[in-house]
């Protein structure tokens, strides 16, 4: 079962200190944020991909 993911959870990635991992975090928060200004949601599936692409 997958452990739910939630936009808030990218803060912690904002506060560690890997450049790189700020940099895509916050790159990840703008593109979600840009969904919900056209009232739409993400998936968690998209969320979950972000994460992913994060700790690359």
């Amino acid at each position: 079962m997958a452990i739910p993911i939630n936009i808030e959870d990218f803060d912690e990635y904002l506060r560690q200190g890997d450049p790189l991992k700020k940099e895509r975090a916050e790159a990840w928060r703008v593109a979600i944020g840009l969904q919900a200004v056209d009232g739409l949601k993400v998936s968690d599936y998209l969320l979950e991909l972000a994460r992913r692409n994060i700790e690359l």
